[in-house]
């Protein structure tokens, strides 16, 4: 071979080493960089056990050692250079992906464990659908419906806010929501001042069930306050690792985000943990229960006010959960506030859910969104299909207290999906949902502990539960000003309900409970150890009759095919 070849082909080959080297030291330098900024956010993280982080970290390195090594100093022939790099490029993929999982899980840890900084209240000048007001200066010579007995604060604030724009007005003073709404549709007044959070008391009659769809918003103005730590603070365990607890899970009957201001407590789930046995049992408690409303002076509504457990939200979460406590005697430590959104985007986020339904639970059509039915059987459903599932009432005689049993159903395929394979693929797109699913008490230490207990424990959690029913009737109810219907309080099934709870906070199966609800005898409660210093053992109130009945057929079908516009950025189809 002549010389110059030689000389060329020695070129080619050196350049070609220098082309590997240069390939294999990017890749040995993506490794441990990737490795180190990995261990960095495993710490900084704070979920995981600190000898799991240990261990984690020594693996990470020794890996990352032998696969360098391997690769710059081992291997020598294509064969083995080949396979080397191969498996060095897929530990920096998996070291990149790992990365971004956990940013993506400390991201939605800082957010969901934190109280927004602000609540909202929105109140809106609303006009005939038909009418030609259509701004604030349409209002001008105007008469403007108001009901100061429900909400003096904020109506006036509105009103106020109107005058500074140079609208002049009168105003007419209604006694209650009905009262306001039918002088409105008889022309008796041009506009309605309207606290948003009552807008959905008004679909709850078959009179007002289309007012969205009939109205229109002139004005609107919306207040920001701060929001105090105070407004829902909560009755902490001393370690959520050890102690059992009962968390609110309440879902509120909202699209959007959760900071627009307190809605209605449409689902009410009570989760009672207890870690020492891996046991979680769930109570659901009616939407439409009557109960007395947990006022104090000054705060809203006289003393003694009884209306429906959905509108005690109204108030906020912290009312929702006083007036469950005060209804079954016992003590929430923690709540959860979701709303219709967080369900449809956090399924949806998982690529479905799956739902095996029983034989009763099966329906020709979902009147909450007017969709096909579930057969018996199993389904794959998405968000949407899952929510209304949650949510429908109408398509079973057993109305609202099958409404609750599809509820636990839905949140218990949730947390199948979230623990199966298929979470991998889909973290990114639910750590995006999970971010604004949902607002909680619970800080984010507790949170921290609990899931390092998760990961080093392993409990294997058994689901138990237990729903409450009642029977139907029509009662005054203080927040809408009005007659509607409600759920009775079944005393003997609180009385279960309070057992069943304490039973699994002592340790023991909710199911060694006897479940008769009949039963006038009334058994021992098991004392609650955690917790020496509350006794609710008898704290709980008489059977609640009214003195008088009135006739409410709730079994009525409403075609809301004109009302069913999710544009319109909220949805009341759960009347």
């Amino acid at each position: 071979m002549p010389k110059n070849d030689v000389e060329l082909s020695k070129k080619v080959k050196k350049k070609k080493r220098k082309n590997r080297r240069l390939i294999s030291k990017f890749l040995t330098l993506f490794i441990f960089i990737a490795s180190g900024l990995l261990i960095y956010q495993i710490v900084r993280l704070n979920l995981l056990p600190m000898n799991l982080i240990i261990v984690v970290s020594l693996l990470l390195v020794i890996l990352a050692l032998l696969v360098t090594l391997i690769m710059n100093f081992k291997a020598k022939k294509f064969f083995g250079r080949f396979i080397m790099g191969l498996i060095a490029l897929c530990m920096c993929v998996s070291l990149g992906y790992g990365n971004y999982f956990i940013y993506k899980t400390k991201d939605t840890f800082d957010v969901v464990t934190s109280l927004a900084d602000k609540k909202a209240t929105t109140t809106s000048v609303i006009v005939m659908k038909d009418s030609n007001i259509k701004k604030a200066k349409g209002l001008k010579n105007k008469t403007i419906g108001t009901v100061l007995k429900m909400d003096k604060k904020a109506t006036k604030r509105t009103l106020k806010a109107l005058s500074d724009e140079n609208v002049k007005y009168s105003t007419e003073d209604y006694s209650n929501l009905d009262e306001l709404v039918d002088a409105l549709y008889d022309g008796d007044i041009d506009a309605i001042c309207l606290n948003e959070k009552y807008r959905d008391i008004l679909h709850e009659t078959e009179e007002y069930f289309t007012f969205n769809t009939k109205t229109k918003v002139a004005y609107q103005n919306t207040h920001y306050e701060p929001r105090e730590v105070q407004d829902n603070d909560s009755n902490p365990v001393n370690d959520i690792t050890k102690d059992a607890f009962t968390v609110l899970v309440s879902g509120n009957d909202s699209y959007g985000t959760l900071q627009s201001g307190n809605t209605r407590s449409d689902a009410n789930l009570l989760l009672t943990v207890n870690p020492k046995k891996g046991t979680i049992l769930m109570t659901s408690v009616p939407r439409d229960y009557y109960v007395d409303l947990p006022c104090v002076e000054d705060g809203g509504c006289p003393v003694g006010s009884k209306d429906k457990l959905t509108h005690t939200g109204l108030y906020g979460i912290k009312s929702t959960e006083k007036a469950i406590e005060d209804t079954l005697g016992i003590k929430i430590n923690y709540n959860v506030r979701i709303n219709f959104s967080s369900v449809v985007n956090l399924v949806d986020a998982l690529d479905g859910i799956d739902l095996d339904v029983k034989e009763g639970e099966q329906c020709d059509i979902l009147y909450a969104n007017m969709q096909p039915g579930l057969s018996v059987g199993k389904h794959h459903v998405d968000g949407e299909t899952a929510l209304a599932f949650a949510r429908e009432r109408h398509a079973y005689a057993d109305g609202d207290n099958q409404r609750v049993k599809n509820q636990q159903k839905v949140f218990k395929a949730i947390f199948k999906r979230i623990v199966s394979p298929k979470m991998i693929t889909n973290y990114g797109k639910f750590m995006d949902a999970l971010a604004v699913a949902f607002e909680t008490n619970l800080s984010g230490d507790e949170i921290s502990d609990f899931v390092k207990y998760e990961l080093q424990s392993m409990p294997d959690w058994k689901f138990e539960s237990y729903s409450i029913s009642g029977d139907g009737g029509n009662e005054f109810c203080y927040i809408a000003q009005t007659y509607t219907s409600v759920t009775y309080q079944n005393e003997a099934m609180n009385k279960i309900a309070r057992l069943k709870i304490n039973a699994v906070l002592k340790g023991k199966s909710s199911k060694s409970v006897k479940d008769d609800s009949v039963d006038t005898v009334v058994q021992q409660e098991p004392a609650v150890e955690e917790q020496p210093t509350q006794d609710y053992s008898t704290n709980y109130y008489e059977p609640y009759v009214p003195e008088n009945t009135y006739t409410y057929d709730d079994s009525s079908y409403y075609d809301q095919s004109d009302y069913y516009a999710p544009e319109q950025g909220y949805d009341d189809t759960n009347y």
